[in-house]
């Protein structure tokens, strides 16, 4: 728990809510199978044994899925997410994890990846359903990003629906397809989505690898579900330290199994013993 502690200093000093510290606070490495964390619970729970041993800080999870994975219209679904979200909850305050929530995604009805074709727009009421049930939990140490990727009308009606709904939260805005300017009033924090390990970032920002072309490039054999390259996520990370992010985020987009090999590099690399 001191160590949680800490980390909430760091993303609080990096994001300009206080007064920066003499030194640069701690970069803290999130991780997440983002689009299909409901599927295992035992690979979940395998997840966060892993991040509890390495030292990895934080979870990442797409709350509603994304793509092949997303679940809208399906009653028996919307239960199954709330019941793992509040064991995912649970389990992330126990441990000490923060839990990075992002509620829906803009590119959604797109048609890629898999995706049935959707718009943000036709489910609102739904992902009203889905900021309810986070505002239920509680916004202890968790961080939520309502919408990924805004880009639609729907998409900024969700941002001020969940600005009201889920007051007292630590609100993260990522805007202007996935790489805003600015953080907005009422918000917490911004996060960004680069297509590239050097392409230059916002030393404010969180870092998250959630972009197309950036999450083959940090796999050993290329793919969007493929194995984390110890090699190029340490690099990575080490370059998001050195320009003094408050968070950089590794994104396990199509897994459907735990990475070992990610959280192993995640914490070796943001918390080196």
């Amino acid at each position: 728990m001191k160590a949680f502690k800490e980390g909430l200093l760091a993303v609080l000093f990096l994001t300009g809510l206080f007064a920066a510290p003499a030194a640069p606070a701690q970069t803290l490495g999130f991780y997440g199978r983002v689009n299909h964390w409901t599927e295992s619970r035992a690979e979940l729970a395998k997840e966060l044994r892993l991040m509890q041993r390495y030292g990895v800080d934080g979870y990442m999870i797409e709350m509603a899925g994304w793509a092949e994975s997303a679940g809208w219209n399906d009653e028996e679904a919307f239960r199954h997410i709330e019941k793992e979200y509040r064991y995912l909850l649970r389990q992330c305050r126990r441990r000490g994890l923060w839990l990075f929530v992002s509620i829906v995604n803009d590119n959604m009805g797109l048609g890629k990846y898999g995706d049935p074709g959707i718009p943000l727009e036709a489910v609102e009421e739904q992902a009203a359903r889905l900021a309810r049930i986070i505002a239920e939990g509680g916004p202890d140490n968790v961080l939520v990003q309502p919408v990924a990727e805004v880009r639609t009308a729907a998409g900024a009606r969700f941002e001020a629906f969940c600005k009201e709904t889920l007051r007292g939260f630590r609100l993260v805005h990522n805007g202007r397809w996935g790489f805003p300017l600015s953080r907005p009033e009422g918000f917490f924090a911004r996060a960004v989505h680069p297509p590239h390990a050097d392409f230059p970032v916002p030393v404010d920002a969180f870092v998250i690898s959630d972009h197309g072309q950036f999450i083959p490039q940090l796999t050993r054999d290329g793919s969007l579900s493929g194995d984390a390259d110890p090699e190029k996520v340490t690099a990575w990370l080490r370059k998001m330290q050195r320009q003094g992010v408050p968070v950089a985020g590794y994104y396990a987009f199509q897994r459907k199994t735990a990475d070992p090999e990610a959280l192993r590099v995640i914490g070796t690399v943001c918390h080196p013993r």
